[in-house]
């Protein structure tokens, strides 16, 4: 999984340079200033008023790193659902402030005394990333982003494919006992290509919360997203 990621991420990300060489605007400062004015004017009457909206639905490819043992291990498919809005921050440069709010399935998959366990943890989501919008000849553009998110968890089970058991993964089982916390955050990273009104991006969240609750236990979630939208 962190192969796939990995590749996927290089790919998109190298297909910047690339891109990046079609733009002819000239070497002059006159003739560079004149293709980005024209370039903002694009983008501000292409989203409307310096702003945008998006909604977006996809894969959420994650695992639980750390010590959950027996939550830990390889990782699960769920599912991404959701809305953003984007502002433009500065009339200098076509960068945006995206926010919103989604619902993602993460967990994962793991082994605890020999018996099959699936953790489902879905949470609601806030985006807080930064996009710097970058128009090629091509009617492409491309999307790189950097920033964070924000997550309190709806809902989670945990299941003993062994006993044919289910329990809660945030509320406390018949001992008292909790295995996770709701509160989640961490870092995101990506990048996304847009044509007119569809929009397509990878994005990967590395969690920096620790989710477990147990006081001898670190773990946090890792997540690989792949997104498909349009923008209005």
């Amino acid at each position: 999984m962190k192969k796939l990621v990995t590749l996927a991420m290089v790919a998109l990300m190298a297909a910047l340079p690339m891109m990046a060489q079609r733009h002819n605007y000239g070497s002059t400062p006159s003739n560079r200033y004149d293709y980005e004015r024209s370039h903002s004017r694009w983008i501000r009457n292409y989203y409307g008023k310096d702003m945008y909206f998006g909604v977006r639905i996809g894969p959420a490819f994650s695992h639980v790193s750390g010590d959950a043992i027996g939550y830990a291990g390889s990782s699960k498919t769920g599912l991404h659902l959701g809305g953003v809005i984007g502002f433009e921050i500065t009339n200098r440069a076509p960068v945006f402030f995206e926010t919103g709010l989604s619902y993602v399935n993460k967990g994962g998959k793991g082994d605890f005394l020999g018996s099959k366990v699936t953790t489902s943890l879905s949470y609601i989501e806030f985006p807080l990333v930064f996009k710097y919008i970058y128009y090629t000849d091509m009617g492409l553009s491309i999307h790189p982003l950097f920033g964070g998110y924000l997550a309190v968890g709806a809902d989670g089970s945990i299941k003993d494919y062994n006993s044919h058991t289910k329990i809660s993964a945030f509320g406390k089982d018949k001992d008292g006992y909790e295995r996770f916390k709701r509160f989640d955050g961490g870092l995101r990273i990506g990048c996304g290509v847009g044509f007119s009104m569809f929009y397509l991006d990878m994005t990967y969240d590395i969690g920096l919360a620790n989710i477990s609750h147990d006081d001898y236990n670190s773990s946090s979630n890792r997540t690989f997203y792949l997104n498909f939208g349009v923008n209005f």
